[in-house]
């Protein structure tokens, strides 16, 4: 356990670190002490290695769903990694390949990107990526069954940010300074005018903005 989390040069990690990097999202190979076993902290670290400490291994697909959890030593004669390496296996089996499609990939990728914006209250950096996944959700040859959920996502945090930008411009209306006015019309066109609904109707505003 250690040694595959390591950055131990052993060959004899070599597969199964690949494996965890490539087929699996892999969040951590880790110890606990037992004292923390009780701590409300989830099953997820980060958690440092200490003494007499339990090993905890959690593997999730790539959507998120945790298909794996051992808490504790896994069972058996062979030796540490042997254990380990035939209960990857079986895993490996189970599950599949559970990276996203490739398809799926930059979607996924540009959604992180938005949330991550979002987050720092950056929406006309969030804008772009949201109209990446709907313009490539549309790809039909690319996904013959229909959008993947990730379209849906996009398009409802798409729909949220029209609503605040539509209320920006009922609050401009009832600026009586133009020029104030006129700024905050900009400021919404600044950070919501790549929603093509949204800058035509910025734009349609500033035009009755007396010069």
């Amino acid at each position: 356990m250690r040694g595959l989390a390591s950055e131990q040069k052993d060959k004899k990690f070599k597969k199964y670190r690949k494996i965890f990097q490539e087929k699996f999202i892999f969040l951590n190979v880790y110890c606990r002490s037992v004292k923390e076993e009780h701590d409300p902290r989830g099953p997820e670290g980060p958690y440092q290695f200490v003494d007499r400490s339990v090993p905890v291994v959690v593997i999730k697909r790539w959507d998120g769903k945790t298909f794996v959890q051992q808490l504790g030593f896994i069972a058996g004669q062979k030796p540490g990694l042997s254990r380990l390496s035939s209960w990857v296996d079986k895993a490996l089996k189970e599950n599949g390949p559970v990276v996203p499609p490739k398809a799926l990939r930059p979607l996924l990728k540009s959604w992180t990107k938005a949330t991550e914006h979002l987050a720092k209250n950056r929406p006309s950096s969030a804008i772009p990526e949201l109209l990446k996944i709907t313009k490539g959700a549309a790809n039909k040859k690319k996904f013959p069954d229909g959008p993947p959920e990730v379209a849906a996502l996009a398009t409802a945090k798409l729909e949220e940010l029209t609503q605040i930008a539509r209320r920006g411009v009922s609050a401009a209306d009832d600026i009586a300074d133009p020029k104030e006015k006129r700024k905050a019309l900009n400021r919404i066109q600044r950070d919501y005018g790549r929603i093509a609904a949204i800058k035509q109707l910025v734009k349609e505003k500033l035009k009755t903005i007396p010069k």
